[in-house]
């Protein structure tokens, strides 16, 4: 059995693109649904997975066993970019708690779309994990782990019917959104974070001098002024882990 664990980004449609050239059998494509979406985005999400039904694939999707805003409650705040835990407990234990259930002898390979040459680390991503303490002890794989922008851009233009996302929606926003990804929210996702926001009394970003907390629309303001395409790097915690980022 092969898993891959997508957030239909530009590198997990690659991914879906790799393996299906490279006729893998029993794949399933599986998606976690944080309860965080950007608005609109669940609506691409089901066009993603028939894309990947079309391609012969089993397709997979998975509800947080909490949602974004009750696991914040629970918190009592936000994580932060040291402090990553959100994807671990949104998506790590029900990805772990379905693949108990699925392959529950630990046999299933686990396909991931990480790619070293957009890698924040020091530690460069192998091909393979034999036994990944994250993921209960199976096997991962990075098929892409050696593809530059290019290789994966080559993969993107072979596909038909679906348009790849500029920015990943699957949590909007995320602690690790660059100022491009703040300056393009929605009023929606503007105001479901500052309810929040108000409803826990603390901000989920600080503000550029880092030293004053400042609510969402204060921190849009500052990544209009200063906006930029870069990425907050998965650096500290384990989201890239469980398959966010791009």
């Amino acid at each position: 059995m092969h898993i891959i664990i997508s957030n239909y980004s530009k590198n997990s449609l690659a991914l879906i693109q790799w393996v299906k050239k490279k006729q893998l059998e029993n794949v399933t494509v599986c998606y976690i649904d944080t309860g965080w979406s950007a608005e609109g985005w669940l609506e691409y999400v089901a066009a993603a997975e028939e894309f990947s039904r079309q391609r012969g694939f089993h397709v997979q999707h998975l509800k947080s066993r909490v949602t974004f805003q009750d696991l914040m409650d629970i918190k009592r705040g936000f994580p932060s970019q040291k402090h990553q835990w959100c994807s671990l407990h949104l998506k790590g234990i029900t990805l772990l708690q379905w693949l108990d259930e699925v392959d529950p002898e630990c046999r299933a390979t686990l396909l991931m779309a990480k790619r070293n040459s957009e890698n924040s680390t020091e530690k460069p991503i192998p091909e393979f994990i034999e036994e990944s303490e994250y993921h209960g002890g199976r096997r991962v794989w990075h098929p892409l782990f050696n593809h530059d922008e290019a290789q994966r851009n080559q993969l993107l233009s072979n596909i038909n019917g679906i348009t790849p996302p500029v920015f990943v929606g699957e949590c909007t926003p995320c602690i690790n959104s660059s100022n491009a990804e703040l300056s393009r929210l929605s009023e929606v996702d503007i105001c479901k974070t500052e309810e929040l926001e108000e409803d826990l009394g603390v901000s989920m970003f600080n503000s550029l001098n880092d030293k004053n907390s400042g609510g969402i629309r204060i921190i849009i303001q500052q990544a209009k002024e200063n906006s930029d395409d870069k990425k907050r790097p998965f650096k500290y915690g384990c989201s890239s882990e469980f398959g966010c980022g791009s």
